[in-house]
């Protein structure tokens, strides 16, 4: 199935990360929230992870989540059937290799602007196929990745966020650290809670 958000009850919210870039960035996010004991949801880029591999651990270690989000990030709506499977399975097999474990429990394809157009029914079946029990969209995005600053990341966030949101955002990005804070601050006035994916969604 493909998932936008998760129940409205209790007041929770998942922060979701689309996991690549530099190292130094990730190093300051992934500290900015484990120093208020927010776990974050990572869709980890499976060639990224591979380049740096001590990220999985790193990542874990925090009490984050790990979740495929394709191996090399292309537009998902103009692959082929055979090439949907490679970025799947590829990324899945990454993260199940680095982390020890399995390949994580959710898929989000990429290339898509609006988190909550359902991708193709191919798209969700090969997904389903290659483990995953839902394909994860989103119901607030700020736009982090076209580095609108920080001011704008926060009042974006904070505006569209309510119970049971999946917010979607992004390493590598000099103002989704500087928004942090600020955003989490803005989740505790309004008493969401931020949770992993899994936590969310049961």
């Amino acid at each position: 199935p493909f998932v936008v958000h998760g129940p409205a009850q209790p007041d929770r919210v998942a922060l979701t990360f689309h996991t690549n870039g530099d190292l130094a960035l990730a190093e300051k996010l992934l500290k900015t929230v484990e120093s208020r004991s927010v776990p974050i949801t990572t869709f980890i880029i499976g060639s990224w992870l591979d380049a740096n591999p001590k990220m999985a651990k790193r990542i874990m270690d925090g009490g984050h989540e790990l979740a495929n989000h394709t191996y090399t990030h292309p537009t998902f709506s103009s692959l082929s059937r055979a090439q949907v499977v490679t970025e799947i399975t590829k990324c899945r097999d990454t993260l199940a290799r680095l982390s020890g474990g399995q390949g994580g429990r959710w898929f989000r394809p990429s290339g898509f602007d609006d988190g909550t157009e359902s991708p193709s029914a191919m798209i969700l079946e090969e997904a389903g196929k290659a483990g995953y029990q839902a394909v994860l969209g989103f119901d607030v995005d700020p736009f982090d990745y076209r580095d609108p600053g920080r001011d704008a990341v926060v009042s974006r966030t904070l505006a569209a966020v309510k119970p049971g949101s999946v917010v979607s955002l992004h390493f590598g990005h000099q103002g989704t650290v500087d928004a942090l804070p600020a955003i989490l601050d803005g989740l505790a006035a309004k008493k969401l809670q931020p949770v992993t994916l899994s936590t969310l969604l049961g």
